[in-house]
């Protein structure tokens, strides 16, 4: 009986997760679902999730440090100015990341489910987004012109009812529609799965179904157009072949990664300090990467002018967007400017300790973490728990 009963529990909650993640951003119907619905939802999965683990010593010796330095930094951040709804939500955010992973650690009916989901997902975007590509540029299948978002943020996008939206651009050689799918923007699809890509291999176990499905989700991934998805897997790929190549050197383990990172650092500094910049913007094409200059350079000058305090604790979550006309589309560097640097250590920890098992996946994930904001997204904090928690099945 107990079986069962723990059963239907974790399918209730499989099935709220999984809702709340397709009504938050990035998805299109972020936009369409009320509040009313998303935060009430927010808070009880987050404090349901709180209730299993708050008493349990794990959580208490590991966690509840991590837990009490974000509630003294909301204070801090409300207290200097902070937008007080965005430093409410970087807090659940948090805590959201937290509870799950603590508490789905020993329930493997959850971790299951919530595997198979993502792995549906992935599956099912990268299908409808080959045949949206395709239904598109081909003119084989009918779009209506329509704006999708609400007050300044307004795109106008083609819309399909099943097979989602649909971002045209110009390029040399003509108009691409570039595949939004159901997300707010091609980027967002294509970090998606781009990223996802690398986990395929520990979701199916038959060799020759992997290669099937791989090639799926990577022509699902480029139907974006996203520039920053062909990069990725450039330099991913290239990793790949490095890490084999000091394979067969007989370098392995942290030696590999040692040199690895050294050979990623000294590749950064060269195409950063040497290569032409607008040189290289046109050999990768039409992008968005002049106006991610801009705003870059908004927020390097908030980090050059700020106090020591300012630079530890940061300016409080919403700063960027209150005191410029702009945003940060890197969320590293977002982070960096509103949170500071001790909250900037400890995410990027977080994700690491999620990801490090699966190495290309971990890669693919902190590059896409410079190029689109998605890191306080449902999307984006579940997809990490499900990397680690496929690593954990396979231990």
């Amino acid at each position: 009986m107990e079986e069962v009963k723990y059963n239907k529990i974790a399918l209730i909650l499989v099935v709220l997760i999984s809702f709340f993640i397709l009504v938050n951003p990035p998805f299109v119907a972020s936009v369409y679902v009320s509040i009313y619905l998303r935060v009430p939802l927010f808070l009880f999965i987050t404090f349901f999730s709180l209730f299993t683990v708050i008493f349990k010593e794990y959580f208490i010796r590991y966690y509840l440090p991590i837990f009490l330095f974000f509630s003294i930094s909301s204070i801090y951040w409300i207290t200097i100015g902070g937008i007080f709804v965005e430093v409410i939500y970087t807090f659940l955010y948090v805590l959201l990341a937290v509870v799950l992973l603590v508490s789905v650690k020993r329930n493997k009916s959850l971790k299951s489910l919530m595997i198979n989901f993502y792995f549906i997902l992935v599956s099912a975007l990268s299908v409808l987004s080959i045949i949206s590509f395709l239904g598109f540029n081909l003119e084989l299948v009918s779009y209506e012109l329509k704006p999708v978002g609400e007050g300044d943020d307004v795109y106008m996008y083609f819309h399909n009812y099943i097979l989602g939206y649909i971002n045209p651009k110009l390029f040399d050689s003509g108009v691409i529609g570039r595949v939004c799918g159901f997300l707010l923007e091609p980027s967002y699809h294509g970090w998606f799965l781009s990223t996802n890509f690398f986990l395929v291999s520990k979701w199916v176990k038959n060799k020759w179904y992997v290669i099937f499905v791989q090639l799926i989700v990577l022509l699902g991934a480029l139907s974006s157009f996203s520039t920053m998805s062909w990069v990725v897997f450039v330099i991913v790929f290239a990793s790949m072949f490095m890490f084999k190549f000091m394979s067969i050197l007989g370098l392995k383990g942290k030696a590999a990664n040692i040199i690895y990172g050294l050979m990623l650092f000294t590749g950064i500094v060269v195409v950063v300090t040497v290569v032409n910049q607008d040189k290289l913007l046109e050999i990768l094409g039409p992008s968005s990467s002049e106006d991610r200059t801009n705003r870059l350079d908004t927020s390097s000058l908030f980090l050059l002018t700020a106090s020591p305090m300012q630079l530890i604790l940061g300016r409080g979550p919403g700063f960027i967007g209150k005191n410029s006309d702009r945003g940060e589309s890197n969320p590293i560097v977002k982070s960096l400017v509103e949170s500071g640097l001790i909250s900037t250590i400890l995410i990027l920890i977080f994700v690491i300790y999620c990801t490090y098992r699966s190495k290309f996946y971990m890669i693919a994930t902190l590059l896409w973490l410079n190029s689109v904001v998605i890191l306080f997204t449902p999307l984006f904090i579940v997809n990490v728990l499900v990397c680690r928690w496929l690593d954990d099945r396979r231990k």
